[in-house]
């Protein structure tokens, strides 16, 4: 056999790589399957099971001699193809890479030959390019790529799963992936000669603790080979509970290491990278000759430090600062009070040190029993569990397993905590939130000294980046907050600076107009401030926390901090900032994981009550959509449909609506937010007659289009608006529009376009002269005309003759020129006269000033003074 093209993999092929082969075949049609080293034994079954559909070659019997192109899939490292990386290398020969472990492709290839993702498995990212071609794979390698995917993913189990892995698994049953083989060869029963070593593996293990997370560790010399050792370690997993695994078996001269982590902070691939191992973070393996069983333990454990991933701590989850009320205040007050904070309990103190916890439960159960008037040292729990701000996520997940919240304190190991030591606290919701996450989604990918760069970059704000830490020193701490972080991450080139303070902001404010020789004005009530300093505008405000007395209510806020002032706004992409202080300047705070759904292009709430806290976020998170072609998660996009099922937006003051609904319809474009109103049935939810469906959207896009060509200083959103508004009667759109609070001006173009250019397109399509189409439109706003032109036919030709001629057609002669030339005396007479003559003009019956004069002249004689 004399291939041309081949397709490769890693020694130690498993399902993902199989499947990922068998797929790449798929898109290369004359390209051979060639398998080297090993394959796992489950692997093995199956290929044998389908030996002649599948039709895989052995390197070993293959001429390559011809080779021309190079198909890599699953692994990155040329060390792992074995004798076939010389080929991949060999001059002349192109290759390509479909890989699952990194973002940056490898010196080997050029980049627009690799194709590199973060799904869960290759198998996945295969899945979808097959998809996208409308290529069908056959049962077999449906079922091959399913394998792969539960395999990589740990049946969708792994923190590195994500929703194409789901989708893809769903993709693999609508073309015949076989679940009862899936079953077979994902659990395959452990054989005789393996129920052994399972036991001293077992038996041998001991935990590892690496910075938080458990490691089980075996390390076993055995006196025989035996295959499966990927498989033994999935058994290990299975019968002996545990965040990760470093299985070590030595055999036939050899100590073949396999690492599993079910921790998002701990990377397996990184951990056995000094073994020369490889795979990805939730399972890698490795290969040593040479060393003892000992040695490479040593070395494998060691390196597991490597792995470790720079995740969430205590101090980057907790909220801060913790709230804490005295033991003596009564029952029902502190339950109010949970309530409006959005809290599940609460900190108890007495005098100088921590008392105990109590439940938001516990206290609605006292209350109940009509002990709302007790105090809360007769339900609190005495005591309290407290870490250190340096706590990891596997530490803190295994101190919520017995309480509800946790204190992150200075001196976690004291007997009683201070209150003056209590820097924050750590709910199970903090938690969950932060696991939920993956770490690429959190910002942690984001490097202090990348985001200190980027805007030490911005034009003309160098002045502020040295002021703010020299009028910082008096506060807790100083941030650039909301959408100006969001726009410094996008790269957009213009934004608003909003400082947020912990501490006193217009005390910080005021310290910052003297660094920049400005001035501030305070809004005392609010406790915000303005630094002005020449063309440079700094809005500052104390960081703080909101809550709603009822849906749709204005906010009610107080002092608190940087991550509770965060958790208030609207989007995940809104709530990050970055610390301007001189120490950490540059460095992102982002507790949400608006870092990683800006990547992702994704608008997500921060909490379920959002919209319904404050209705006029849905407006925003469709504008977001639209402007950065972003798109809603499924949830968010419940809640806001879920939120106008409820009525809540007709809730909203009309100047709250007018504003929102006129920033969406002000964006550059907007068809794909007019089509997401009727979506989610918020039109309708604005007022009744609103129509947003396929024929408004189509009709906005003509619109925009005869704007841009005829009017374009003019304010879309009226155009919009009144597209919109199609089917509201005049008197009923000028009622709406006046609760809306529009301005005249504006509402009578808006009523003119709805109810003024129909009737006019109907009387332009007949036979009309130019000149009447003048008059007839020039006693209307321009935007009735940009509206009959964007209709077509005979009527928008008419209107696009108006607005590219007509209307700025005029005469060069006016009242004062007949006066002193012809000597005529001021009546009406003079303006009949001016009248016939632009008549008389826009016909092209009329040229220039000797001409208007000399008709001026005539006119004269035949119009009666």
């Amino acid at each position: 056999m004399r291939p041309t093209e081949i397709i490769v993999t890693h020694g130690s092929t498993d399902f993902d790589a199989l499947g990922s082969m068998l797929a790449a075949r798929r898109l290369y049609p004359e390209a051979q399957v060639l398998v080297h080293g090993g394959l796992n034994r489950n692997v093995r079954e199956f290929v044998t099971l389908h030996e002649a559909e599948l039709q895989l070659a052995d390197p070993a019997k293959c001429d390559l001699s011809d080779v021309a192109r190079v198909i890599v899939v699953e692994t990155s490292h040329l060390s792992r193809l074995g004798a076939l990386a010389e080929v991949a290398q060999r001059q002349g020969v192109e290759a390509l890479l479909f890989d699952h472990h990194g973002d940056r492709p490898p010196d080997w290839v050029d980049a627009a030959h690799a194709v590199l993702s973060d799904d869960g498995a290759l198998s996945t990212t295969m899945v979808g390019i097959l998809a996208e071609r409308g290529i069908q794979p056959t049962p077999a390698e449906a079922t091959a790529l399913a394998l792969g995917i539960h395999e990589d993913t740990g049946s969708l189990t792994y923190v590195s799963t994500t929703l194409r892995d789901v989708e893809a698994l769903a993709f693999c049953a609508r073309h015949g992936a076989a679940q009862e083989l899936i079953a077979r060869f994902l659990h395959l029963p452990v054989p005789e000669e393996q129920r052994a070593l399972l036991t001293t593996l077992v038996d041998a293990a001991e935990t590892v603790d690496v910075d938080g997370i458990g490691v089980l560790v075996t390390a076993v010399a055995w006196p025989r080979y035996v295959d499966g050792i990927s498989t033994l370690a999935t058994k290990v997993t299975e019968v002996v509970e545990c965040e990760a695994l470093l299985m070590l078996v030595e055999m036939d001269g050899r100590v073949f290491a396999v690492a599993r982590s079910r921790s998002s902070g701990l990377d397996m691939a990184a951990g056995l990278s000094r073994l020369g191992g490889g795979g990805h973070a939730q399972a890698a393996s490795a290969i040593v000759r040479g060393s003892p069983l000992d040695a490479v333990r040593r070395e494998a454990v060691a390196g597991l430090h490597d792995g470790l991933v720079p995740g969430a701590r205590a101090e980057h989850i907790m909220s801060s600062p913790a709230w804490l009320v005295d033991d003596d205040m009564p029952i029902a007050e502190a339950l109010a009070e949970c309530r409006k904070r959005r809290t599940s309990g609460v900190l108890v103190r007495s005098g100088e040190r921590l008392a105990g916890v109590v439940s938001r439960e516990d206290l609605g159960r006292a209350i109940a029993h009509g002990l709302g008037h007790a105090p809360l040292r007769g339900v609190m729990t005495a005591g309290v569990t407290a870490v250190s701000a340096s706590a990891s996520l596997a530490e803190l997940r295994r101190a919520l397993l017995t309480v509800d919240r946790v204190i992150v304190a200075d001196r976690p190991g004291e007997d009683g905590v201070p209150v003056a030591e209590v820097r924050g606290v750590v709910t199970r919701g903090d938690l969950l939130r932060a696991l939920r996450s993956r770490p690429e989604e959190r910002g942690e990918a984001v490097a202090a000294d990348d985001l200190g760069g980027l805007l030490r970059a911005l034009p003309g704000l160098d002045g502020l980046w040295q002021a703010v830490p020299a009028a910082a020193e008096a506060q807790d701490g100083v941030y650039l907050v909301g959408g100006a972080v969001r726009d410094v991450l996008l790269g957009e080139p213009t934004f608003d600076i909003d400082l947020a303070v912990e501490g006193d902001g217009i005390a910080f404010a005021r310290d910052l107009a003297a660094e920049l020789g400005g001035r501030m004005h305070a809004h005392e009530k609010f406790h915000t401030a303005v630094v002005i300093a020449g063309d440079l505008r700094v809005d500052v405000a104390t960081a703080r926390t909101e809550h709603y007395e009822h849906p749709a209510a204005l906010p009610i806020v107080e002092h608190s901090s940087i991550r509770q002032d965060l958790q208030r706004r609207d989007f995940t992409i809104n709530a990050m900032a970055v610390k301007l202080q001189a120490d950490g300047f540059g460095e992102l705070v982002d507790p949400f994981g608006g870092a990683g759904d800006l990547r992702a292009g994704r608008v997500r709430v921060l909490h379920n009550l959002s919209f319904i806290e404050d209705p006029t976020r849905i407006f925003r998170a469709i504008r977001y959509e639209n402007r950065y072609r972003f798109a809603m998660d499924a949830h968010t996009r419940e809640l806001a449909r879920a939120c106008v099922d409820m009525g809540l937006v007709g809730d909203l003051s009309g100047a709250r609506v007018r504003d929102e609904l006129v920033a969406l319809l002000s964006e550059d474009e907007v068809s794909g937010s007019v089509g997401r109103l009727a979506a989610l049935g918020l039109a309708a939810a604005i007022h009744p007659g609103l129509d947003a469906g396929d024929e408004v959207v189509a009709r906005v896009k003509a619109l925009d289009a005869a704007a841009a060509a005829h009017l374009p200083a003019a304010p879309r959103w009226r155009l919009r608006l009144a597209a919109m508004a199609h089917r509201l009667p005049g008197d009923e759109l000028l009622e709406w529009l006046e609760r809306l609070r529009v301005r005249r001006r504006d509402a009578r173009v808006v009523a003119a376009l709805t109810a003024v250019a129909p009737r006019l397109a109907d009387r332009l399509a007949g036979d009309v002269e130019p000149a009447e189409v003048g008059e007839l439109l020039d006693a209307q706003p321009a935007e009735v005309a940009v509206a009959i032109a964007a209709s077509g036919g005979p009527a928008g030709r008419a209107a696009e003759l108006y607005l590219e001629r007509l209307r700025d057609l005029g005469l060069d002669v006016n009242g004062g020129t007949l006066r002193e030339e012809l000597g005529l005396e001021e009546s009406p007479r003079i303006g009949t006269i001016l009248a016939e003559l632009l008549r008389r003009r826009r016909n092209g019956e009329l040229g220039g000033r000797d001409e208007q004069l000399e008709a001026a002249r005539e006119l004269a004689e035949e119009v009666p003074s």
